[in-house]
């Protein structure tokens, strides 16, 4: 019998609406634990989830949260020993990755989450167990530790590349020569990446009819060759053309509807993309994923219609009807602003443990000044790993709108508080907390976070000038 056949059967990217009741119940006790900051519970509950499901991603995420938390409460302490404990564990992954997985959670990734060796042994064991998400995140938790450690950037990069996820792989690539320029390797993998995305979203393969609308051939190959593999307006044209002809002989014909929609979006024509969307919607039998995407190019077009009628009413003030036109323009907003949030909660209901269906109903609420009705839908959403930050933005956006100053300074620090790196996410939340200090009149504070963004970016907004002014 081979090793492989030791291995129990396990499942990738494991949501939490998929876990057994049992598991469910541990990982809410772990959420509240998280909620009183009470990290090293959690990280008990959390691994012993992990433990009997491996492929829990969600929990893995907050695990690693919760490890970083915990040990920033024990700054002055050496732990030491990670590495020869991930040397010994190193000799096991052929035999039992699971096992690997497992230990090096408790053992190594508890105490020390950002370590290197010890993610990337991470990386390895999951790969050898079928557990592709949870390699990806291990690689990822590097970065999010050491920005500059461009061995495990190039890594993250050829892992999405490996698999045909081109975004995310031109994403880490495109990182990558931000930090250094003369990275040639990176520079042809990123335009690589992008290029091959760009096929790939348009299901372009070698006997694609695209290079039919080139009429240089030697282009075309020259193209390919340097990664720009791009369609022009006239090549998007002539491909709804195309593809009008076969949906004329098959409306019925989902994939071709599809990319009708596709195209048509390329071209910005989006009340025409809409309707194929819709119709391919009809067709899916709802599929989630159309659903979404009907929902976001409807939303399109209606803010479309929105600005055509604020650019009226802004561009003629002595119409003799502009009343009426202004009237016309308050009624549009509530009424689409109504349809929006009535759609979100319909989503909500048919799926309430989705917290990116929560989040938007929280966006759109908030959005509509229905900030007390947003609070409870964020909370709910914040307890996606994925969302928190953003929902810790709003919620504290919405607490200040309720005048509950002290809950929003609360939610912007704890978003601040979990971000590394200074990104524009980051500079926002600091502003945000800033100007909330200047109401609350704590000259000090205000100040404090305002200059943290003023220090890596200069241009940002009016902080330059806010805060040269406190310079007299």
């Amino acid at each position: 019998m081979s090793e492989e056949a030791n291995i129990p059967e396990r499942r990738d990217n494991v949501r939490q609406t998929e876990l057994a009741p049992n598991l469910n119940k541990l990982f809410l006790k772990a959420e509240s634990a998280m909620e009183v900051r009470n990290w090293s519970y959690a990280v008990s509950l959390i691994q012993a989830i992990l433990t009997k499901e491996p492929g829990f991603l969600e929990g893995r995420k907050r695990l690693r949260m919760a490890a970083i938390k915990e040990k920033e409460g024990k700054r002055g302490l050496k732990m030491g020993g990670e590495s020869l404990k991930v040397m010994k564990l190193q000799t096991q992954v052929k035999k039992d990755p699971l096992k690997v997985i497992e230990l090096l959670e408790k053992e190594v990734l508890a105490t020390d989450p950002h370590n290197a060796q010890g993610n990337e042994l991470l990386y390895e064991a999951a790969m050898a167990a079928g557990l592709d998400s949870t390699a990806g995140f291990a690689l990822q938790t590097v970065i999010d530790g050491d920005p500059d450690n461009i061995k495990f950037y190039h890594k993250l990069g050829d892992f999405y590349m490996s698999r045909e996820i081109f975004d995310k792989a031109a994403e880490i690539f495109g990182k990558i020569v931000e930090k250094n320029r003369s990275d040639l390797e990176a520079t042809k993998k990123y335009k690589d990446a992008t290029a091959r995305g760009s096929i790939a979203s348009q299901k372009w393969d070698s006997s694609g009819d695209w290079r039919d609308l080139l009429k240089d051939k030697d282009q075309a190959k020259d193209l390919e060759s340097q990664g720009r593999a791009a369609m022009t307006p006239e090549m998007l044209q002539a491909q709804a053309e195309s593809l009008l002809a076969e949906y004329s002989a098959d409306q019925n014909n989902l994939d071709v509807t599809k990319r009708l929609a596709s195209t048509y979006e390329q071209l910005e024509e989006f009340e025409t993309s809409l309707q194929f969307y819709e119709w391919a919607l009809h067709l899916s039998n709802n599929d989630p994923a159309l659903e979404k995407k009907v929902g976001s190019i409807r939303e399109t077009v209606n803010a479309a219609y929105l600005e055509s009628l604020r650019k009226f009413v802004e561009e003629n003030p002595d119409h003799p009807d502009i009343e009426q036109h202004r009237q016309q323009l308050e009624e549009v907003e509530k009424s689409q602003m109504a349809g929006l949030i009535a759609e979100s909660q319909e989503r909500v209901d048919r799926n309430p443990t989705d917290n990116e269906l929560r989040y938007e109903l929280g966006s759109r609420l908030f959005k509509a000044g229905q900030f007390r009705d947003a609070i409870q839908h964020l909370q709910m959403a914040k307890r996606s790993p994925n969302l928190r930050i953003k929902v810790m933005s709003l919620l504290g956006q919405c607490y200040e709108r309720m005048g509950m100053t002290d809950l929003a300074a609360g939610q912007f620090e704890e978003a601040i508080s979990e971000l590394t790196g200074m990104d524009e996410t980051k500079k926002d939340l600091l502003y945000n907390l800033g100007l909330l200090y200047e109401k609350l009149g704590d000259h000090t504070k205000y100040l404090e976070a305002l200059k943290q963004i003023y220090a890596v970016d200069y241009s940002y907004r009016d902080v330059a000038e806010r805060v040269e002014k406190s310079y007299g």
